[in-house]
């Protein structure tokens, strides 16, 4: 069932609904006007669909007419971790690494434009980090999403990041001081990445916070480059260079892992 597309509005009801969902993504509580608001969608369409939502669980709606992600999202979200192979086998070796060297951890995809973290493990000596399980950030500014572009060319798989994110002027979108701006300096960026297998960030998301990242499995593989490891923490406590060999490491036992579960299955 399709509609008239009018602009950027969504034109299928499944492209409805999943805006409407999308948009209780880090917020909390909202009120019908405030979704209209934050999905740009018909009040009416809006309305329909929030109630929809609730009678089926995906939503619950509050006395004071406020509406939140309900029971059946949290039961498919909890569904899609467990099932998930990749945390399944990053898990384990995330931890022993946190343990072992202090470091927090970080695995994650990128998703269009944005880097999304999949899992999290705090290290001793990162101290507090401003990134989260579910969050979303400009790929361009970490060092995760970096390294997924980087590769990405060279990636048979066939969704291949779209556009980044850019301003009203066209240049890339900037979080700190350090962040990169222009397309030119972005791809002698990934260029560096490639030549070095790994991607840094200097204070260019966060101030202060720098992480090392690389990609899990080789860039050529059809299942490769789906996904990147980095490891994160305040500036003065990140020695990029050193830190990179031991990031790789961890990310070729957690391919490692993977591919043997697959060959279990199969």
């Amino acid at each position: 069932m399709r509609t008239t597309q009018t602009g950027d509005t969504p034109i299928s009801v499944v492209d409805r609904v999943s805006t409407v969902l999308e948009a209780f993504n880090g917020a909390g509580p909202m009120t019908l006007a405030q979704v209209t608001a934050r999905t740009k969608l018909p009040r009416s369409s809006v309305h329909r669909l929030l109630e929809q939502l609730a009678q089926a669980g995906w939503l619950a709606r509050s006395p004071d007419q406020t509406y939140e992600l309900g029971v059946k999202a949290y039961e498919l979200g909890q569904a899609a971790l467990n099932q998930n192979r990749l945390l399944r086998g990053a898990r384990p070796v995330m931890h022993a690494f946190a343990q072992r060297t202090g470091y927090t951890m970080q695995l994650g995809v990128v998703d269009g434009a944005d880097t999304v973290y999949l899992a999290k493990v705090n290290g001793r000596l990162s101290g507090p980090t401003p990134t989260a399980v579910g969050h979303r950030i400009p790929a361009h500014l970490t060092a995760l999403g970096k390294v997924v572009l980087a590769y990405a060319e060279i990636s048979p798989r066939r969704n291949s990041p779209r556009g980044l994110h850019t301003d009203e002027d066209g240049a890339l979108v900037r979080r700190t001081a350090l962040s990169i701006t222009t397309a030119s300096r972005f791809d002698s960026e990934l260029a560096q990445i490639r030549d070095r297998g790994g991607a840094f960030d200097r204070g260019e998301a966060f101030p202060g916070i720098a992480c090392v990242g690389v990609s899990i499995g080789p860039p050529d593989h059809i299942y490769g480059n789906m996904a990147g490891l980095s490891i994160c923490g305040p500036v003065g406590a990140i020695d990029h260079r050193k830190l990179l060999g031991p990031v790789r490491i961890a990310a070729r036992e957690i391919w490692d892992r993977c591919v043997a579960a697959d060959l279990a299955d199969h």
